[in-house]
């Protein structure tokens, strides 16, 4: 630790560590050993993995570094950070990068010829510190370049699959928030990362004695608008991120404060352009402006004097409002977080709770598509993942949930690399004359291969590596390898398309009708019962902010750290400073009346999925709403507030006196990929294994080889 201890000083200017760093570093530099750190935002977190990347630079050669194994604090190789933002891994290269640290990111903000100087010195072994986006470990290409470098700690948030695919020596986890569960599920030795609980667990607790935690119910957008702009005119020379659930509502507050209170704001979203997104953080951390944002926004930018946090709608769950909070106040100054929660935030945080759960309907064509699936020769099976989601009406984070629970509770699947099957390759920029002498005349066998089946573009070539894998009776990924290398080596510039995710067949599929019925019983309920929890936790909110305690010891205990605020009580929260509980009282169940079910059911003509007609009620999107044209209906949310499963209850029986006979759809649909709205009619009840919705892609079953 002696040496960690001259890193700390000597590159980042600190004298000591603090909190848990030292201990954290130390199990990963003297143990060896995976970890797990809970730490809140500011907490210096990136301490943790940039100073154990950097101890080797104090051995004085690799030479001798070579000549003494036993040397335990040394980590001889590339520390690779998954980061989820592009602001984090930019703010902390350039800064990392300033104090002469060789640290570069792969992101979609670099451009060719910045990301081939990423990929040279990442060959040529100068790189100390890589960060990528979570995104790049499905990148086939990525994947096989980062498995030829030594990486000696994979600093990550949950990606434990990865971890093994690239042999990862070490891998340290970083959080700002888990419950016991959760922190139980990241140190699984199956599933999760294989972190001792009692040893390889580092936590500083939950409390910030710097923040003060307001809540203020408000009775409707207008009010919440009347108390936050003159609450953001009291910050102070500091800036303040205001957190809301929709795109539209950041885009219209951020304009309304700017125009109505001159009050400096930008809004910042997934909807806008990536140029734009860069523009409004780089603003954002440059001065003292408010950024009217979605909950993404401000996870690990690295901006000290946020005076001010807002929730102008009631956060989803508490573990995003303890997040999103402790982005405040970094720099341990007093700083101010206020809660806007009013009973109109109710109906559109619950459709997000309910969005992902498709019918047991969609559940069960998609499996009897999936195990009449074609088996490779080398035991896997590939699929679209955006045709299935629009083919058997399934949103693309469930799908990917269903086949975690195939591979992962049933035993039947592994998933692998995905792959791409589209592969364009053009001359270096730096080296073009490499192309013609080092890859056109490659005589590999694979390279032989690839030409063979290319398509010669003016400027890229074209090419299909799957029926180019098949007709040269050459193994697919063996092409992909030799695509790879070419570009690592600089001698062209690569760009992929037609991704298909991939698994691995563990299991002996089912093929009888009741066993497949069987397992789409189970995934259903599990979906269900996971929809239920987040319902849960979205109440867990609700009860949060009618009190009764300090908030700050609520959010202690909730995290399993009941006793880091002193004495129970902050002193500077809502219910410190007045004693009383906040009267909150949403609807949950509002009435819906027979009228609003004859509306619904005389615009959409859908009668074999009564879930489908009770999320088009509530307001909740499905890719099979999108693609009839249903979305932007009067129809589409005409009942959320009510209860939810009283309303599916009421389809289901609607649905059943009818026979679960589709009928015409009156609202003009939308043309599909999936063709479910190109006449006009939903589609047919499905047959097994027929795509939901009247889909083609997907749907048709094949022999199995």
């Amino acid at each position: 630790m002696e040496d960690a201890q001259k890193v700390l000083k000597t590159t980042f200017g600190f004298s000591s560590f603090r909190g848990v760093q030292a201990k954290v570093i130390e199990r990963l530099l003297v143990d060896k050993k995976n970890a797990l750190c809970l730490m809140p935002t500011g907490g210096g977190k990136s301490l943790c993995f940039q100073v154990p990347a950097l101890v080797p630079s104090l051995c004085a050669t690799r030479s001798a570094r070579k000549a003494n194994p036993a040397c335990s604090q040394c980590l001889d190789g590339l520390t690779l950070v998954v980061s989820p933002l592009i602001a984090l891994m930019k703010d902390q290269v350039d800064v990392l990068r300033a104090k002469g640290v060789a640290a570069a990111s792969m992101d979609s903000s670099l451009s060719m010829e910045e990301s081939m100087a990423v990929k040279r010195d990442l060959r040529e072994g100068k790189l100390k510190i890589l960060y990528v986006a979570p995104e790049r470990l499905n990148n086939e290409l990525f994947v096989s370049m980062i498995s030829e470098q030594k990486v000696a700690l994979l600093a990550v948030e949950y990606v434990a699959r990865f971890a093994v695919e690239i042999a990862a020596e070490r891998v340290l986890c970083l959080t700002a928030t888990a419950t016991p569960t959760v922190v139980k599920e990241i140190c699984d030795a199956d599933d999760g990362f294989d972190i001792d609980l009692e040893h390889g667990v580092f936590s500083t607790g939950a409390y910030r004695p710097n923040l003060s935690l307001l809540i203020k119910p408000c009775a409707n957008y207008r009010s919440k608008v009347s108390v936050l702009a003159p609450f953001l005119r009291t910050r102070g020379k500091g800036a303040a991120i205001v957190y809301v659930t929709v795109q539209k509502t950041a885009d219209e507050l951020a304009r309304e404060l700017k125009e109505s209170y001159q009050i400096d704001t930008r809004s910042y979203h997934a909807g806008m352009a990536a140029d734009k997104r860069k523009e409004v953080q780089d603003w954002f951390i440059g001065g003292c402006g408010v950024v009217v944002a979605t909950i993404a926004f401000g996870m690990g930018i690295d901006k000290a004097n946020i005076r001010q946090v807002v929730h102008f709608t009631m956060p989803k769950t508490l573990e995003n409002y303890s997040q999103e909070v402790g982005r405040a106040g970094r720099d341990g100054l007093p700083s101010t977080c206020l809660m806007l929660p009013s009973s109109a935030d109710m109906p559109i945080l619950e459709s997000f709770a309910r969005a992902n759960t498709p019918s047991r309907k969609s559940v069960k064509e998609w499996l009897d598509v999936v195990f009449l699936s074609t088996i490779e020769a080398d035991g896997t099976m590939s699929a679209n993942p955006y045709e299935q989601s629009q083919t058997f009406d399934i949103g693309k984070n469930t799908l990917s949930l269903l086949y975690a629970l195939l591979e992962l509770q049933q035993g039947l699947l592994r998933a692998t690399t995905p792959f791409y099957s589209s592969y364009q390759l053009k001359p270096s920029s730096s080296n073009p004359s490499a192309f013609k002498t080092k890859v056109e005349n490659d005589e590999s066998p694979e390279a032989v291969a690839i030409r063979a089946h290319w398509k010669k573009g003016p400027t890229w070539h074209t090419v299909d590596v799957v029926p180019a894998a098949e007709d040269s009776n050459i193994p697919r990924a063996d092409l992909v390898r030799c695509i790879s290398r070419w570009e690592l080596h600089g001698l062209c510039e690569v760009k992929v398309a037609g991704v298909r995710n991939r698994y691995h067949v563990t299991g002996t599929l089912p093929e009888l009708d009741e066993d497949i019925d069987e397992l789409a019983d189970k995934l259903y309920k599990q979906l269900y019962d996971r929809e239920e929890a987040d319902v849960k936790r979205l109440r867990n909110v609700v009860d949060f902010v009618r009190g009764g305690k300090c908030y700050a010891q609520e959010l202690a205990e909730y995290f399993g750290d009941p006793t880091s605020v002193p004495n129970g009580t902050c002193g500077n929260c809502s219910f410190c400073t007045t004693k009383a509980k906040i009267p909150f009282e949403p609807r949950y169940d509002a009435p819906f009346t027979d009228k609003q079910i004859a509306f619904v059911m005389g615009v959409c003509g859908v009668r074999d999925d009564p879930r489908f007609l009770a999320r088009l009620a509530f307001g909740v999107s499905s890719p099979r709403i999108t693609a009839l044209g249903l979305s932007k209906h009067d129809v589409y949310g005409c009942c959320d507030t009510a209860d939810f499963s009283k309303l599916l209850e009421r389809f289901e029986a609607e649905c059943a006196s009818q026979g679960f006979k589709n009928r015409s759809v009156l609202a003009p649909p939308k043309q599909s990929a999936t063709g479910a709205g190109s006449t006009g009619k939903a589609a047919a009840p499905a047959k097994r294994g027929a795509a939901a919705g009247g889909g083609a892609a997907g749907g048709a079953k094949k022999a199995r080889k």
